[in-house]
């Protein structure tokens, strides 16, 4: 469990008896509707404050229900004003007011150590240190992004340590667009029943492999042809024999 105060948000400590959440648990049941609000809140706290509507799919096993179940829900949320969208999104008043907290809070600090570190340089006597180097961005987010938006299996949860060093490894090699263009090229080929590919990997196994992304890197006509069944085209008959002859 973690005790970082940072990662907290308020919790009224009659939040149970409010009208809103009585309207939730008369719905949902007192203990799954209950549930249900505080891993939506959670959910978004550690989302940038929001939830999209296309990724609710992607956390049914954190709530344990199905997805007709969770759309019901967050669109009850919605109706009865504990949860708003801008259509594409959701999130909710205590988790935007807890951000901007952190955020304010997060400013005066770096504020307060930008003063703090002057007024040392000017005591001392001392030259103001160099500005620090910006950190070099991950473009992992980006990746994930991308790939959930074409995958219809094996989407991406979340960002793991596997992922951060195969799409690292393969920034080396490849720009992000010609990256992009091979995972709509994987899934173009997996979800087309008129290719005879359908061997399915997550991302950090697509981007690591030899026979993954490398071999569907390139021009996406190309590509497609190269596995589609015609006249000219024999079909490998096993697994095996695919990756040897794409390898």
């Amino acid at each position: 469990m973690n005790h970082d105060p940072e990662n907290w948000f308020k919790h009224s400590t009659d939040s149970h008896n409010e009208p809103s959440m009585r309207r939730i648990k008369s719905r949902f049941g007192k203990l799954n509707g209950y549930a249900m609000y505080y891993i939506s809140i959670e959910i978004m706290m550690r989302s940038g404050g929001w939830i999209e509507h296309a990724d609710l799919e992607i956390y049914t096993d954190d709530y344990g229900v199905e997805l007709d179940v969770l759309n019901s829900f967050f669109s009850y949320c919605e109706s009865i004003g504990v949860f708003t969208s801008d259509g594409s999104r959701y999130t909710a008043e205590i988790v935007q007011a807890t951000m901007q907290k952190r955020k304010r809070i997060s400013e005066i600090r770096s504020e307060a150590g930008s003063i703090g570190g002057k007024a040392k340089a000017k005591l001392g006597n001392e030259p103001e240190p160099a500005p620090k180097k910006p950190k070099h961005t991950s473009l992992a987010p980006e990746i994930i992004e991308h790939w959930n938006a074409n995958a219809k299996a094996l989407r991406c949860k979340k960002l793991t340590s596997d992922i951060e060093k195969a799409v690292a490894k393969r920034c080396k090699e490849y720009t992000i667009d010609e990256i992009k263009q091979g995972i709509e090229n994987y899934h173009a080929i997996v979800n087309d029943p008129d290719c005879f590919f359908s061997y399915k990997w997550n991302l950090a196994e697509f981007l690591s492999r030899q026979n993954g992304f490398p071999v569907f890197a390139g021009d996406p006509t190309e590509i497609l042809a190269k596995y589609r069944i015609n006249g000219k085209t024999q079909a490998p008959k096993s697994r095996k024999e695919l990756l040897e002859v794409y390898s």
